[in-house]
C-alpha cells in the first residue's frame, strides 16, 4: 500500500480560506491523534509587544537588590518601596501602583510570578526576539510553522469537529499561528462578516460556501460547513450588550476589548481553547513613567476584570500567561527611560497557580547583571509555558511543539494532570506515514 505524505496529510486539512472585518482566517485541521472531546484548559496567552519593563512592573522592595536598584541603576526612575504595592509574604519585591488589580489576584493566591525568565539566547531586536517566542525556536530557524499550530497539530484533546478552536483578537496575525488555517483573526467582532472587498460580494461568497457544502465530498465538505457554522454564531452574537459576570468591569481600552471578545466568544461554546493576544506599546525608550502608568493601569484591569469574569461560570478552567519578548535594560538612559534588555518575569494567572514567585532572581550587582546591564535569564521560558501545556492542556508533544527543545524543567507554577513530556511526536507516523 503507497503511504501517505505526513506533511501533505496535514497540510491538506486546511482547505477554506476566508478573509472578514479584522482578518478571519477559518479551516480545519485534523490529526491523527484527534480525541472526541475536549479534556484541557482555555489557554489566554497575552503578549506584550515592545518588551515590558519587569523592573518597573515588579519592582525590588527591600534588601541589596532595592539598594542597588535605587542608589545606582535608575535613582531617578525608580519606584520607591513605600509606593510599590505588597505581595503578601514576599517583602523582596513590590508591584507597580497602577497594576493594582495584579496585586490583587498575587495577594488572592490567583496569579504566581516567575522571575528572570526569557529566550536562552539573549536577543535585543523586537523583530527577531518576538519571532523566536511565536515560533517556538531558540534561535534562528527555518521553522514554517508556529508553536500553537504544533500544539494543535498534536493536540489528544482538541475536538475534530471544533468549530473555533484558536483566535488572536487583533488586526494582524501572529507567527505562533504561522501555517494553522483553522485560527480566526478578528479584531472587531461587532463589524464581523463575510465580507471582505466589495459590499456586492458576500451573497456570493455565501452561496459559494453553501454550494461547496452541498456538492463536495469530505473534508472540504466539512471545512466549507465550518466556516459558515462559524459565520453564523459570530454574527449572532450580541457583542456590543455583554454583561461580564461578577460584575466584572472591563477598561475602555484595545486590551480590554480583546479580553472581553476572548470571553464572549469562550462562554458562546464554540470549542475555542486557545486565544493569543498580542497588544503593543511597551516599548518605553522615552516617557516611560507616563507610558508605562497608562499600560500598566489597562493591563491590570483588563486581566483582572477577565480573572472575574470567567472565574463566575468557568472557575478552574482557563489559565492566563503573561509574557513580554525581552525586558528592559536595567540602568536608566538619559531619557529617564530604558533601553532594550534581557531577563523579565512573566506572570500565570489561574484557580490552578502555585501561589508566589518562582524561579532564581540573579540580582542586580554589577557581576550579576548580564553582560553588565541586564538582568540575566535563569529560567528559559519554554519551561513555563510547557508546564502549562503539560498539566492544563494535556498535550505530551513538547518536542514537536518547541523543536530543538528535550530537556523540559518543572518548576512547580501550576496543578493539574500527571503528564510525561513526550519529545518524540513524529513516531506516531512511522507506521503507514512517510516522515519527509
Amino acid at each position: 500500500m503507497k503511504k501517505m505524505n505526513r506533511r501533505n496529510f496535514i497540510k491538506g486539512s486546511g482547505l477554506v480560506t476566508i478573509a472578514g472585518m479584522g482578518g478571519l482566517q477559518l479551516g480545519f485541521a485534523k490529526n491523527l491523534t484527534k480525541g472526541s472531546q475536549s479534556g484541557s484548559d482555555l489557554l489566554v496567552y497575552v503578549f506584550l509587544n515592545g518588551g515590558m519593563d519587569g523592573l518597573h512592573m515588579v519592582p525590588p522592595k527591600s534588601g541589596a537588590n532595592y539598594t542597588e536598584y535605587r542608589d545606582v541603576l535608575r535613582p531617578t526612575l525608580h519606584v520607591p518601596n513605600n509606593v510599590s504595592l505588597t505581595l503578601n509574604g514576599f517583602p523582596g519585591f513590590g508591584m507597580h501602583p497602577a497594576a493594582a488589580e495584579l496585586a490583587q489576584l498575587f495577594n488572592d493566591n490567583k496569579m504566581c510570578i516567575v522571575h528572570a525568565t526569557g529566550l536562552i539566547e539573549a536577543n535585543r531586536s523586537h523583530f527577531e526576539a518576538t519571532r523566536y517566542l511565536e515560533l517556538g525556536v531558540a534561535g534562528a530557524s527555518g521553522a514554517s510553522s508556529g508553536w500553537l499550530t504544533r500544539y494543535f497539530e498534536s493536540s489528544i484533546y482538541t475536538p475534530q469537529n471544533a468549530l473555533i478552536p484558536s483566535l488572536v483578537p487583533n488586526y494582524s496575525t501572529t507567527d505562533a499561528v504561522l501555517a494553522d488555517a483553522a485560527t480566526l483573526v478578528m479584531a472587531d467582532p461587532g463589524s464581523f462578516g463575510l465580507n471582505a472587498g466589495h459590499w456586492s460580494w458576500q451573497a456570493e461568497m455565501q452561496n459559494t460556501l453553501t454550494e461547496i457544502n452541498t456538492q463536495a465530498t469530505t473534508p472540504e465538505r466539512f471545512s466549507a460547513q465550518q466556516t459558515l457554522n462559524a459565520s453564523a454564531i459570530i454574527q449572532s452574537i450580541d457583542w456590543n450588550n455583554y454583561t461580564p459576570g461578577n460584575g466584572a468591569v472591563y477598561p475602555t481600552s484595545f486590551i480590554g476589548d480583546q479580553l472581553k471578545a476572548v470571553a464572549q466568544l469562550y462562554k458562546a461554546n464554540v470549542d475555542l481553547e486557545v486565544a493569543y493576544v498580542p497588544t503593543g506599546g511597551w516599548d518605553t525608550h522615552n516617557n516611560q513613567e507616563n507610558v508605562f502608568n497608562d499600560l500598566a493601569t489597562d493591563l491590570s484591569q483588563a486581566l483582572y476584570a477577565f480573572y472575574q469574569d470567567l472565574a463566575a461560570t468557568h472557575n478552574g478552567q482557563f489559565t492566563v500567561v503573561v509574557q513580554s519578548e525581552f525586558g528592559r535594560r536595567a540602568y536608566q538612559n538619559s531619557d529617564n527611560s530604558t533601553d532594550h534588555g534581557y531577563g523579565n518575569p512573566m506572570f500565570i494567572i489561574s484557580d490552578n497557580v502555585v501561589p508566589g514567585f518562582h524561579g532564581t532572581f540573579p540580582g542586580l550587582g554589577q557581576n550579576q547583571l548580564f553582560e553588565g546591564d541586564d538582568v540575566d535569564v535563569t529560567v528559559d521560558y519554554r519551561d513555563i509555558v510547557s508546564e502549562v501545556i503539560l498539566k492544563r492542556m494535556g498535550n505530551p508533544f513538547l518536542g514537536h511543539i518547541f523543536p530543538g527543545y528535550n530537556d523540559y524543567t518543572e518548576l512547580g507554577v501550576i496543578t493539574g494532570y500527571n503528564t510525561q513530556p513526550n519529545y518524540d511526536f513524529d513516531s506516531i507516523f512511522r507506521s503507514g506515514f512517510e516522515a519527509g
